[in-house]
């Protein structure tokens, strides 16, 4: 049996003795066999155990925010400091009592519509929306961006930017009788509701046609076509600001690593030029396209560069370059980086170490918020408005 150490307690094999060694060896034994005996019995319990624990935590880790946390997190964040627009909402925008929407219009100052689809129940409730916001006071009120896809509607594909044939003529008519649409459903809704919600943005998509490298006759009948377009949209909502998309700087495969996008046609109706932000883990690569979408800018004589900025999903590095990525859950400090850089005027005060963003007088998000296709672009939203707010945590959004 085991020996007594100090005022009669057990001392557990320490003391060296012959007979407590060989007792605790034998007990050791017997505790092997017995966890041996367990183990065997119980194995492909605890597999299955251990794989249900497994599985779970995975699909805990990997689960997006639901929505109710998502809001609320989002009410104890401050609006953004500049209007960020959208491309146009899916469903989101079919619930007017949506906690989620009017947390969104009410940090962004914006909710955008799908100019060719919407319909007029959804302009209602975007008007509702923004005239709740609008009713607290802000500093910048709520209003509605529409976003149109030129020449992809009626004008024939196989046509080229010169042609002013039919289907010309029947794309814009097409774009000017849902731009009256929309005004004339914005003027119901307003009455409606006693608001004041006005349209403040046009985004225009000019992945249509591709530059030429060769062809200015080209390139101008592209400027020709975008301006008519322009032109018709200002005549609806002239104190509308508009903006087009792609038109800057982005990496490319020139001989310093950089070219202006495919898509980049110098169109003197231009108010600003635009780049992409679909890569925010590369976030030097970022600075850089602002930089020298800048630098374009400067020498066309326009002041302001909008980024297009991608939250949760992007353009995605792989072999064979890069692919669009709607899923794309990476890490949440570059969101969050980029709320603070676009944001904060701290930043833009330094512009050879960041870049200068005080010339982003706005922000346009792709893909739209609250994508089914992106279902992390809510966390990645949070971690940006924490960016912008100055709010040092992400460790409750993973």
């Amino acid at each position: 049996m085991c020996c007594e150490g100090f005022a009669g307690e057990c001392c557990h094999g320490h003391c060296g003795r012959g007979p407590c060694r060989k007792f605790h060896h034998k007990l050791l034994v017997f505790k092997g066999i017995m966890n041996y005996r367990f183990l065997k019995k119980h194995f492909f319990l605890i597999l299955l155990i251990l794989g249900f624990v497994t599985l779970y935590s995975a699909s805990r880790a990997a689960s997006p925010l639901s929505d109710i946390d998502i809001v609320l997190k989002l009410r104890q964040l401050k609006p953004l400091p500049k209007v960020h627009y959208s491309w146009g909402l899916g469903t989101l925008i079919n619930d007017p009592n949506s906690k989620l929407l009017y947390e969104l219009a009410r940090i962004t100052h914006s909710i955008g519509i799908t100019g060719a689809y919407v319909s007029e129940e959804q302009i209602v409730n975007a008007v509702y929306v923004c005239a709740r916001v609008d009713r607290t006071n802000p500093e910048i009120p709520a209003s509605i961006a529409i976003n149109l896809s030129p020449f992809h509607y009626k004008f024939e594909k196989n046509l080229g930017p010169a042609d002013r044939g039919a289907s010309f003529q029947e794309e814009l008519n097409f774009l000017v009788t849902r731009l009256m649409l929309i005004k004339s459903w914005v003027g119901k809704a307003n009455a409606k509701y006693s608001s004041d919600v006005r349209v403040t943005a046009i985004l225009f998509d000019s992945e249509r046609f591709v530059r030429s490298k060769t062809d200015e006759k080209w390139n101008s009948a592209i400027c020709d076509a975008f301006e008519t377009v322009q032109q018709a949209a200002v005549r609806i909502f002239p104190s509308a600001r508009i903006e087009w998309f792609a038109q800057g700087v982005e990496a490319a495969w020139g001989k310093d690593g950089w070219g202006e996008t495919p898509f980049f046609v110098h169109c003197k109706m231009f108010r600003a030029l635009s780049c992409i932000f679909y890569t925010l883990p590369e976030i030097e690569r970022m600075r850089e396209t602002f930089r020298r979408t800048c630098k374009l800018a400067d020498e066309l004589g326009i002041e302001e560069v909008t980024p297009w900025v991608a939250l949760g999903s992007g353009l995605r590095r792989n072999f064979n370059g890069q692919n669009w990525d709607s899923n794309w859950d990476y890490d949440l400090i570059y969101s969050w980086e980029f709320g603070a850089e676009l944001n904060s005027k701290w930043y833009s005060e330094h512009p050879k170490r960041f870049a200068p963003f005080d010339r982003a007088r706005i922000v346009a998000f792709y893909p739209c918020p609250f994508d089914s296709r992106s279902p992390n672009w809510g966390k990645h939203f949070i971690a940006f408005v924490r960016g912008a707010n100055g709010v040092r945590k992400l460790d409750d959004l993973e």
